[in-house]
C-alpha cells in the first residue's frame, strides 16, 4: 500500500480562487482502489470536505460543505448565476453533492438543506419568512439530453408569490420530479405536488426555458385540492376585489387542465360537496356539485357542464336546492336550460340567461325570467324594511347589462294587493359590486286599502290607494333619493273607511298626533270604532336622509294626511315639513296590537 496520510493541498485559480485543504491518499496495490480524502476547503464563507474513489469500475467524489449563509452562497455563485440586485436573501444553507462514473455514464447527485430562509423583493410580492426547504437534484447526461431527477420538500415558513400564497407550517409541500433537459426545453415525464390537507397534483407536459418567463405546455391532473386550504392558498389574492373574495369554505375539488405556452386550453373541474359563504353575507352556496368544462373559444363545440347545490343564497335572499345546466368557453358563459332558483318560498324562474366577455369593462349580460310568488315578509327581513306581509310575483322582461349597467328594457309588473304595481326605467350600476346603486320609478294603481292596511297591521282602512315612487335611488340597497306619494285616486267610489286603530297609528306620521289620540280617547268619538273620510295621501320627498313631508292637501296650519267627511268627523293633521328618514321610519307602525282606543 501507498499513501499519504497528512497531505496539504495549496494551489490558485480555477473556479475557487484559492485552494488551501488537508489531503490524505491512498492507493492500495492489492485491489487497485486509490481513495482520497481532503478537509478544510475554503468555499462561500465555511468549509467543505471532499471524497473520492477510484478503482476499476469507475470513480466517485463526493463533497460536503459546512453551513453557509446565503449572502456568501450568492456572492460565491455569481460568476454562473447572478440575482437581481433588489432581491434580497437571508438564511442558512449545507450542501452536499456527488458525481460518479461506474461504467455507464456519468451520475450527479447533489441537495442542499435551507433553514431559516427569508427573502423579498423590491416590489414586494415575492416575499418568504422562516423558510425550511430541503431539495435533491439526480442527473445522468445522456448523448443529446440529460436525464433528471428532482425532489423538493418545504416543511416550515410561509411564502407570498405573486398571487399565491403558502404555508409549509400548516400544509408541508412535496414535490418530485421525473424528466430531461435538451437545450431549453425541460421535458416532464412525471410531476407530483402534494401538500398536507391541501393539494395532490400530477403533471405531464414540456417547460420552454428559452422566453424571459418560462412557458408550461402540457397537462395537470388535480387529484385533489382541499378547503379552506385550497381558497387560502391559491384563490383569496386573485379574488380579494371581488363578491368571493372573503369566504369561508370547506369540501374538495379534482379536475384536469390542459395548458398550451402557460396558456389553459381546456378546464375540467368537480367539486366536491364543496360549501362557500361569504363573510359579509352576500354569497352562500351549501353542498355544490357537478361538473364544469371551459375550453378558450368555439362556443359550438363547448362541452355541456353542470351545477347543483342543496341550499344557496346572494345579498340576504337565501334558498333551496337548484341545478344549472350551462356552457362556458372563453369570458362567455351560457344557460342551455331554464331554470328555477328557490328565494326563500318563491323562486326565480330563468327563461334565458346569457354573458358575454365576462370580467371585461364590455361585458354584456342579457336575461329574460320572472318572479314567482315571495313572501314580503321575508324580503322585508333580508332588506331590513317595516315588516309586513303578501307576496311578490313578478313578470322579468328583457335585461341587459352594458357598461356595468343593468337595464331593463321593458316594465317589470305585477298583481299585488288587488291592484297592478309597475317599475319602469329601472337599472342597477356596479351590480356585482360591494356598492351597487339601484334607479326606478314605481307606479301601483287600484291597490285595495283592506289589503294594504291587513298587510301592515295598523288598522283596517278601505278604499282604493295609488302610489307613485319616482326618482327611486338606493345605494348598497339603502334608501338616498325618492319622490314618493300615496293617496285616493281621483275619483274613487269605493267605500272609505278608517278605523279607531288606524287613525290613531297614522297620527304619528308628520307630527301633531298626541291631539288626536286625545280626541279619539274623549267626548263623542270614543263612542265609534270607524269614521268615514273623503280622501288620505301623503308625500315625502327623500334627499340627504331627510324627507320634506305634504299631504293630499293644504290644511289649517299644516296639511291633511286624512281628511274626513260626514259625521263625526276626523282629520289626521301633519305640521312637520321636514322630517329625518330613520324618525319617519320609527313612526310608521308595523304592528298596532299595543294601541287601546277609549
Amino acid at each position: 500500500d501507498f499513501g499519504c496520510d497528512a497531505g496539504k493541498l495549496t494551489g490558485r485559480g480555477g473556479l475557487l480562487g484559492v485552494i488551501d485543504m488537508s489531503a490524505k491518499v491512498a492507493l492500495n496495490t492489492d485491489t487497485g482502489v486509490t481513495t482520497f480524502h481532503g478537509s478544510g476547503l475554503a468555499v462561500a464563507g465555511t468549509t467543505a470536505d471532499i471524497d473520492a474513489r477510484l478503482d476499476a469500475t469507475g470513480w466517485r467524489a463526493q463533497a460536503r460543505t459546512g453551513t453557509a449563509t446565503l449572502t456568501a452562497l450568492r456572492k460565491f455563485a455569481e460568476p454562473w448565476f447572478k440575482l437581481p440586485a433588489e432581491f434580497t436573501a437571508e438564511g442558512k444553507a449545507v450542501i452536499e453533492g456527488t458525481i460518479a462514473d461506474a461504467g455507464k455514464g456519468i451520475e450527479a447527485d447533489g441537495s442542499a438543506r435551507f433553514t431559516d430562509v427569508a427573502f423579498t423583493n423590491e416590489a414586494g410580492d415575492l416575499v418568504g419568512e422562516k423558510i425550511d426547504v430541503a431539495a435533491r437534484l439526480r442527473a445522468r447526461p445522456r448523448a443529446a439530453s440529460t436525464d433528471l431527477e428532482i425532489d423538493v420538500a418545504g416543511t416550515r415558513g410561509e411564502s407570498f408569490l405573486s398571487i399565491v400564497y403558502f404555508d409549509f407550517t400548516k400544509n408541508p409541500l412535496a414535490l418530485s420530479l421525473k424528466g430531461s433537459m435538451a437545450g431549453d426545453k425541460l421535458s416532464i415525464a412525471s410531476l407530483h405536488l402534494t401538500q398536507r390537507d391541501l393539494a395532490d397534483m400530477r403533471a405531464v407536459g414540456v417547460v420552454d426555458l428559452k422566453p424571459e418567463v418560462p412557458t408550461f405546455t402540457g397537462d395537470v391532473k388535480i387529484e385533489r385540492l382541499q378547503f379552506p386550504a385550497a381558497y387560502g392558498t391559491y384563490m383569496a389574492n386573485v379574488l380579494a376585489s371581488s363578491i368571493l373574495g372573503d369566504l369561508e369554505t370547506s369540501g374538495s375539488l379534482t379536475g384536469e387542465v390542459a395548458l398550451v405556452d402557460s396558456g389553459v386550453r381546456s378546464l375540467h373541474l368537480v367539486p366536491r360537496d364543496l360549501n362557500l359563504r361569504d363573510r359579509k353575507g352576500q354569497l352562500t352556496l351549501t353542498k355544490v356539485g357537478g361538473e364544469i368544462f371551459w375550453a378558450p373559444a368555439g362556443g359550438g363545440d363547448a362541452r355541456a357542464s353542470t351545477l347543483s347545490w342543496t341550499e344557496g343564497g346572494a345579498y340576504g335572499l337565501s334558498g333551496g336546492a337548484a341545478k344549472i345546466d350551462f356552457v362556458a368557453y372563453g369570458m362567455n358563459f351560457a344557460l342551455t336550460q331554464p331554470t328555477k332558483l328557490p328565494i326563500f318560498d318563491g323562486a326565480l324562474a330563468i327563461d334565458h340567461f346569457v354573458m358575454g366577455n365576462l370580467g371585461a369593462p364590455d361585458m354584456e349580460v342579457a336575461f329574460k325570467g320572472a318572479i314567482e310568488p315571495i313572501s314580503m315578509s321575508e324580503l322585508a327581513k333580508a332588506f331590513a324594511w317595516p315588516e309586513f306581509k303578501g307576496t311578490l310575483a313578478a313578470q322579468i322582461p328583457s335585461v341587459r347589462l352594458k357598461d356595468n349597467v343593468l337595464t331593463f328594457d321593458g316594465n317589470v309588473e305585477s298583481n299585488v294587493f288587488g291592484g297592478r304595481v309597475t317599475g319602469s326605467n329601472i337599472r342597477l350600476q356596479d351590480p356585482l359590486g360591494n356598492f351597487p346603486q339601484f334607479f326606478a320609478d314605481v307606479r301601483a294603481r287600484d291597490l285595495d286599502l283592506g289589503l294594504v292596511t291587513q298587510t301592515f297591521e295598523v288598522g283596517t282602512i278601505t278604499g282604493k290607494l295609488e302610489a307613485d315612487i319616482l326618482g327611486l335611488e338606493l345605494f348598497a340597497w339603502s334608501p338616498v333619493a325618492f319622490d314618493a306619494r300615496l293617496a285616493t285616486p281621483a275619483g274613487d267610489k269605493s267605500r272609505h273607511r278608517i278605523s279607531a286603530k288606524a287613525v290613531s297609528s297614522l297620527s304619528n306620521v308628520g307630527g301633531g298626533g298626541g291631539g288626536v289620540v286625545q280626541a279619539l280617547q274623549s267626548g263623542v268619538l270614543k263612542f265609534f270604532d270607524e269614521y268615514n273620510y273623503e280622501k288620505l295621501g301623503i308625500r315625502c320627498r327623500l334627499k340627504g336622509n331627510v324627507c320634506e313631508m305634504s299631504g293630499v292637501e293644504p290644511a289649517p296650519n299644516g296639511y291633511y294626511i286624512v281628511k274626513g267627511s260626514g259625521l263625526p268627523r276626523i282629520d289626521i293633521v301633519g305640521n312637520q315639513g321636514r322630517v329625518s328618514w330613520n324618525q319617519l321610519l320609527s313612526s310608521i307602525p308595523t304592528d298596532a296590537s299595543g294601541i287601546e282606543v277609549k
